[in-house]
């Protein structure tokens, strides 16, 4: 249907006035206004519509926090947190399945499967779309890791396209042999349906934090290893496996400092908390591993925050910190704290921290079934 037959059907108002007042609109509102008639499901349903809802949509950054254990009653809804408004909650109760969130990219998650290891969904909890990965011909990864999962996962989802990628990696034992220094990797590609298979020669671990904090940039997914000296990349344009430096201002002042990887506005980030200042960089050029300073928080106003909280997503404007049941905002443009959130205290009976299942968040329409 074309825009003339959808601007006839709607009304006396012009189709750019309707798609300019819509496309600001939050992404759960926009999936109940698709049952007001058939217009508004064809134009709001509509790949333009979509990648113009994402384009102000993904200008407020939100967190998506799961209850860290997947046997929890309530491990099934997520707590959606941002700057500006009470949290909210939603359920993926639409897939038939215990899943857990292992990765996020633009609006659209990827999820294990508790029960049945070696299972991976990708959804889209606003639509409550989902779309089942088949099955690798490996073995799940087992070394030291929980539920027999990959010890890294990632996703990069393209919002111009719709195709993704998602990475599984890790150490295991083969056959009963353990394969020494190779990092085995078996990566999807939603436009071919099917995996392949990489190895890359890798001696060093991961952190739960590491692992939780995957950031894509273009056609590549990031990774911080554990002895924060540099970040480990997998590009799938190229298919293959590499690793960038981290900043020589990082590499100097690593005693007793903390680091971190996060996306900044479609950008590789990393921040560094070091005697009471966060620091952040963004990568200017991955090929001559140069980075820039964007900007330094003194932390000495949040009091004991400063040692706990840990950064778990931000953009221009906002950098989410997250504690064991709080989770603050920093406003870069007052250089103000606050809580985000009105309601955004964690319910959940467990000690692990809010950190442990926080992810970034951008809300969005997009299908995950292409």
């Amino acid at each position: 249907m074309d825009d003339s037959t959808i601007n006839s059907q709607i009304g006396f108002l012009p189709l750019d006035l309707i798609i300019q007042i819509l496309s600001r609109l939050p992404s759960k509102s926009l999936v109940k206004f698709k049952s007001v008639c058939k217009s508004w499901y064809l134009l709001i349903s509509s790949t333009h519509f979509t990648q113009l809802h994402f384009r102000f949509s993904s200008q407020t950054l939100q967190l998506v926090i799961q209850p860290p254990d997947p046997t929890d009653p309530n491990s099934e809804k997520l707590l959606f947190i941002d700057s500006s408004t009470p949290s909210s909650n939603l359920s993926l109760d639409f897939v038939d399945d215990c899943i857990k969130v292992r990765a996020s990219s633009n609006g659209i998650l990827c999820c294990s499967s508790v029960k049945n290891k070696g299972v991976y969904y990708v959804c889209n909890p606003i639509t409550r779309e989902y779309r089942i990965l088949p099955r690798t011909r490996d073995r799940p990864f087992t070394r030291t890791q929980p539920f027999y999962e990959a010890t890294l996962v990632g996703l990069c989802f393209n919002p111009i396209s719709f195709k993704f990628t998602v990475v599984l990696a890790g150490f295991y034992r083969s056959f009963g042999q353990f394969r020494g220094n190779q990092f085995v990797s078996n990566v999807f590609y939603s436009e071919t349906n099917s995996w392949k298979r990489f190895e890359f020669p890798l001696i060093d671990e991961f952190t739960h934090m590491n692992r939780n904090q995957a950031v894509h940039d273009n056609c590549s997914i990031y990774w911080l290893t554990q002895s924060c000296t540099h970040l480990l990349y997998f590009d799938s344009e190229i298919e293959n496996w590499g690793k960038i430096a981290l900043p020589g201002e990082i590499l100097g002042t690593q005693n007793g400092s903390r680091v971190y990887l996060l996306e900044y506005e479609g950008h590789v980030s990393v921040i560094q908390i070091s005697q009471g200042v966060m620091s952040t960089f963004v990568m200017k050029d991955r090929n001559l591993e140069k980075w820039y300073l964007l900007d330094q928080v003194k932390l000495n106003c949040i009091g004991c925050f400063a040692n706990s909280g840990i950064p778990v997503g931000q953009n221009r404007c906002f950098v989410f910190l997250a504690a064991q049941r709080n989770v603050l905002a920093y406003d870069r443009r007052s250089r103000v704290w606050k809580e985000a959130g009105s309601s955004s205290r964690c319910s959940s009976g467990s000690m692990y921290p809010l950190w442990f299942s926080a992810f970034p968040f951008k809300g969005s329409l997009f299908p995950c079934k292409f």
